[in-house]
């Protein structure tokens, strides 16, 4: 992928509707491009201050059925034909509540077609752990001290994040960034075993189509297992939160560290 390629399909690749090939083709991109990551910076810069600064507005219960039901009846040419005429009035544009637009953006980012096995969570988390696996420096924050990144998210993102410790099985913990998913806030930790990356997201999963089948049991908690391009992914919610694990670990080894975060968040929301 070009730079002028990535540019022209930036708010596509941000709203989470390219497709997955595209996609990662989008992130070898930003991987080595300066200008390109400079740019993908600014966008997100500035969707993060229209999400801060503007009013929440509460969506009426008839558009978010109308929405969900044009969904379900392909009707996405439809809603992009709406887009453009709004789009082409800047004064009723302007008018219009910003929390029904960012719903409708929302709803295509989570329903947009990802293959026919897979939910688009999935490929969504599996797409961000191969783009942070390329970087040099996938780590916003770098600290191996627990501790210090559970401060580091406190006052940025509205939920408490459990640190897990998995150095009893070799990985240590190498930093955190904030991340997002369809436009939501995701507390993203890296941890590391030899060359191995391992990705641990957290976010609130309410709105999300989580995966109906696939799910087993271990452990005091049951867990959904997957292998998308190399990677395992272990995925599994408590409370309103959903915690995701991703690594071209064994699946084995991996089930143990969600174990162990399963754990931790129990321990931490019974002493709450």
């Amino acid at each position: 992928m070009t730079c002028e390629e990535l540019r022209a399909c930036l708010d596509v690749y941000l709203d989470r509707e390219l497709d997955v090939a595209r996609a990662l083709d989008a992130q070898d991109h930003l991987a080595f491009c300066m200008p390109c990551q400079w740019a993908y910076a600014k966008e997100r810069e500035l969707r993060a201050l229209v999400k801060t600064r503007l009013p929440r507005v509460a969506v009426p219960p008839e558009l978010r059925a109308r929405i969900r039901s044009a969904l379900d009846a392909d009707a996405r040419p439809a809603y992009r034909a709406a887009y453009r005429t709004l789009t082409a009035r800047p004064l009723r544009w302007a008018a219009l509540p910003v929390a029904a637009v960012l719903l409708v953006a929302l709803a295509f980012g989570l329903r947009a077609p990802r293959g026919p096995s897979l939910p688009p969570v999935v490929t969504e988390l599996v797409a961000q752990h191969q783009m942070y696996s390329r970087l040099d420096t996938p780590a916003e924050f770098v600290s191996a001290s627990r501790d210090t990144v559970a401060g580091w998210f406190r006052g940025r993102v509205r939920f408490q994040v459990a640190v897990p410790d998995f150095s009893p099985s070799g990985i240590r913990l190498v930093g955190a960034r904030l991340s997002s998913l369809s436009d939501r806030e995701v507390a993203y930790l890296l941890y590391e075993k030899g060359r191995n990356l391992i990705s641990l997201f957290a976010f609130a999963h309410r709105g999300f189509e989580l995966p109906a089948d696939g799910w087993i049991p271990v452990g005091e908690s049951r867990f959904y297992v997957a292998e998308v391009k190399g990677a395992e992914v272990v995925l599994w919610t408590q409370g309103e939160q959903a915690y995701a694990l991703v690594s071209p670990l064994n699946r084995e080894a991996l089930l143990e560290c969600a174990l162990t975060v399963w754990r931790l968040v129990a321990q931490a929301r019974s002493g709450a």
